[in-house]
């Protein structure tokens, strides 16, 4: 895949029909690490119309997957846990960034580790994952 292409670009053509959903823009992305970006939608908030926990979890298991992608293995991996932090609330119409870094790379389970800020610099949440290699495969439909 040419990430380089895609840096700028919302993403709309990802295997991930989830991350297609989302619709972040990659802000960044080199070997081990990636950056999205995205404005927080109406259908993404809770009651206090405050980006919802279980969305930030997604964004950053979104953003963890394409510095994860970014290795370009020929082995596919799936989240084995994802630990996350939530430090502050952002509100619908602002934007939040997500950077995600690989810290290792093993031969069956990768760690990688992930930042989420909004545009005052404001450290939302922290996260860390595992990931598993896997036979499964990317389906197309």
């Amino acid at each position: 895949m040419n990430f380089e292409a895609l840096i700028g670009q919302t993403i709309s053509q990802a295997p991930s029909a989830t991350a297609n959903w989302l619709g972040f823009t990659l802000e960044h992305i080199e070997k081990g690490a990636a950056s999205i970006r995205l404005e927080i939608r109406e259908e993404m908030t809770n009651p206090y119309k405050n980006l919802h926990g279980g969305m930030m979890a997604c964004i950053i298991d979104e953003c963890i997957g394409w510095a994860v992608l970014s290795l370009e293995s020929e082995q596919n991996y799936t989240t084995l846990n994802l630990n996350v932090d939530f430090l502050y609330a952002i509100a619908k119409g602002q934007y939040l960034t997500a950077h995600s870094k690989v810290i290792r790379a093993g031969k069956k389970i990768i760690n990688v580790s992930c930042e989420v800020y909004d545009d005052a610099h404001q450290l939302l949440a922290t996260a860390s994952s595992n990931l598993v290699q896997t036979s499964m495969k990317f389906k197309t439909s």
